[in-house]
């Protein structure tokens, strides 16, 4: 049973020159490197490249390959360019001399300008009245010992909510939008770059199965080859994730063996915080 401090531990990549880093993985019930863990190691590699009062401002990552959990992963950070308010990063992620992802990440020095945001819906479920869905899926497969369980983060490092839960044995289709709140579980530091590693990292669950909601029937489901394509985030305020924020998920588009998610943070005062954009390969196969 992971922990939060071993999770950190995995994001803070070890820096063995400037701009040359390398991550290991916490292994996890899936069959290949979490998505999530490599976005978060690549922006915290960039990150340590610029000065601190530079903030990222957006994330823009393509996944390439599948990758191995039992190998490092080495991280490649190229200074595109340095000017008077924004710095430009590219990341190259490797393993075996093979690049796994690629992203550009830019930084901007903080400024001031105009504000507006789209709420958060007034209708969300305060996540003290809801179950965590560690526990919802206990209760569910104690019913069911023969069924191997969906793959979800442990509670003993996040605390996560879903308010618009589909059947984890017997689905139906579902509108596609839904959500869930998260609190990572432990008292952390004040550093901005921790907190943002370890959002970026949850940033990537759910988001892709979103496009498939509407789909779910009996049968189909084994038949979808699904991945991650690629990736995209906008940093809009400071924000915690020891205390709770929303993930707020839907997709407006699939078609051509593709998928098209999007996702908003909002915080537990309902500011938007972090925007998130992916589109994933589902392709049916025969």
């Amino acid at each position: 049973m992971y922990r939060l401090n071993q999770l950190q531990a995995t994001l803070e990549v070890e820096q063995l020159d400037r701009f040359l880093f390398r991550g290991n993985s916490l292994p996890l019930a899936l069959p290949r490197v979490y998505g999530g863990q490599v976005l978060a190691q690549a922006i915290n590699a960039a990150a340590r490249t610029v000065d601190i009062e530079r903030q990222p401002h957006s994330m823009h990552g393509y996944f390439l390959r599948p990758g191995d959990v039992k190998a490092p992963i080495i991280y490649d950070v190229e200074a595109i360019r340095d000017g008077g308010s924004f710095n430009t990063r590219r990341v190259v992620a490797k393993q075996n001399g093979v690049a796994i992802f690629n992203c550009s990440i830019s930084f901007q020095k903080q400024e001031q300008g105009l504000e507006h945001q789209i709420d958060l819906p007034a209708d969300i479920p305060r996540p003290e009245d809801i179950d965590s869905d560690e526990l919802r899926n206990k209760e569910i497969f104690k019913q069911h010992p023969d069924k191997q369980p969906p793959f979800i983060f442990p509670l003993s490092m996040v605390d996560i909510r879903s308010t618009h839960p589909q059947h984890p044995i017997n689905p139906e289709p579902a509108e596609p939008e839904h959500g869930f709140w998260f609190k990572f579980n432990g008292k952390l530091d004040d550093r901005l770059c921790t907190h943002r590693t370890l959002l970026t990292y949850i940033s990537d669950y759910k988001l892709m199965t979103t496009g498939l909601r509407p789909h779910r029937k009996p049968g189909l489901m084994e038949k979808i080859q699904g991945a991650s394509l690629d990736h995209c985030l906008w940093f809009h305020r400071p924000f915690r994730v020891d205390e709770w924020i929303y993930y707020r998920l839907d997709s407006p588009w699939s078609g051509g063996s593709r998928a098209f998610n999007r996702g908003s943070f909002y915080n537990y005062d309902g500011q938007l915080i972090v925007s998130a954009a992916q589109e994933g390969l589902v392709r049916v196969r025969d």
